[in-house]
């Protein structure tokens, strides 16, 4: 079973994401169930606002066509507002 961190360059705060049961292409945070990262046609490994739908995080470094199905370990971006944070992502068994 995957699970994975998303840890902030800028000072270490970490998210977990668990899979959804029953899902193979989303994982939920943790602490914040509504969250997902997951995966679309076209877009590959995504995370969207709960609310609005806009899309607030994806990989940076890895293509579409290079993804697989997980979500791609290494450099994330995120972005809310006026607001945008460089994490990475590394699952709990590297």
């Amino acid at each position: 079973m995957a699970v994975f961190t998303l840890t902030r360059r800028s000072d270490g705060l970490e998210y977990r994401f668990d899979p959804v049961p029953g899902d193979d292409a989303r994982f939920r945070r943790a602490d914040r169930p509504d969250l997902c990262v997951h995966k679309e046609s076209g877009l590959g490994w995504v995370m969207r606002d709960p609310d609005t739908g806009a899309l607030v995080g994806r990989t940076w470094e890895v293509p579409v066509a290079a993804q697989g199905n997980l979500p791609p370990a290494g450099m994330w971006v995120t972005a809310k507002g006026d607001k945008s944070y460089i994490y990475d992502l590394v699952y709990d068994d590297e």
